[in-house]
């Protein structure tokens, strides 16, 4: 590991672990074994999300529900955390050079692309998801991810050349996905970058930059309604996430290209089948 990201970790996860124990400490309304158990499941669950640029909206928010949380407490909360973690997740990517995202990095126009793309992409969808039968629009992104699984592990082993307006209509179609459905977003950009030409590596940490600008224009839309945040899930639910973000960012470093693809290939194939049976049950 590189000294300095292993500082700069080193650093992040004691200031995350300070500010956890702070906040359960002065917040009366917080039981500390509930703490617990939601900081676990977020710590996992973006473990997998900034290691392969998707899955913590997916996994998360049902395990939420059937732990008795409130969905109107949920939505926010999540897209909250998720906004917080995918800054974090990018910086930390950068740092160890998974990404290049600085002003004259290789990766900063395709990861600008994804994000312009998704304030387009969802401001249509937000639109049409109003008139059109929701169980057909989770079919079509069932369909979607699924399709991009099978092509990333398809080419696994090509070396594909960059395409920029793959991205833009990955752009828009992702974060259209991530209007209609609330999910659909990191599976769908993560793989598609790869089958645009971006290595797997990248993928993951352009994904976390993009999506990070989707949730924040999600969660802007929600406080302007009035919505507010559940502080007694919003605190331990950042504080898993963003510990985990260190951990997960190295690993994908040390990754072999090849091996990455299909990991990828394989995890947004099983992404697709999962929203697909959802829909059918």
């Amino acid at each position: 590991m590189d000294h300095a990201y292993r500082n700069k970790s080193v650093a992040w996860i004691v200031l995350v672990l300070v500010l956890f124990t702070t906040s359960i400490a002065v917040h009366d309304h917080i039981d500390p074994l509930d703490a617990l158990v939601i900081f676990a499941l977020c710590f996992v669950c973006e473990l997998v999300d900034s290691g392969l640029g998707m899955g913590y909206g997916t996994i998360l928010a049902p395990t939420l529900l059937l732990l008795g949380y409130d969905a109107h407490d949920i939505v926010p909360t999540v897209l909250l955390s998720e906004l917080l973690s995918g800054f974090t997740a990018a910086f930390f990517h950068n740092a160890i050079h998974n990404v290049e995202l600085g002003l004259h990095g290789r990766d900063l126009w395709p990861a600008a692309i994804l994000a312009a793309g998704s304030v387009a992409g969802v401001s249509a969808g937000v639109v049409l998801a109003l008139n059109l039968p929701k169980g057909s629009l989770n079919i079509g992104v069932g369909i979607v991810i699924l399709a991009s699984g099978f092509f990333v592990l398809l080419h696994s082993r090509r070396q594909i050349a960059y395409r920029r307006w793959k991205m833009v209509v990955l752009a828009i179609v992702a974060s259209f996905n991530k209007a209609v459905s609330g999910g659909g977003y990191g599976p769908l950009v993560t793989s598609g970058q790869v089958l645009s030409g971006v290595s797997g590596k990248a993928s993951v940490g352009i994904t976390s930059f993009a999506e990070a600008f989707t949730c924040l224009l999600a969660v802007t839309l929600f406080l302007a309604q009035g919505e507010h945040l559940n502080l007694v899930l919003f605190i331990p639910m950042c504080a898993g996430a963003l510990l985990s973000v260190p951990f997960s960012v190295f690993v994908i470093s040390v990754t072999r290209e090849d091996r990455l693809r299909l990991v990828i290939g394989s995890v947004t194939m099983l992404m697709g089948a999962l929203t697909l049976l959802k829909v059918a049950t």
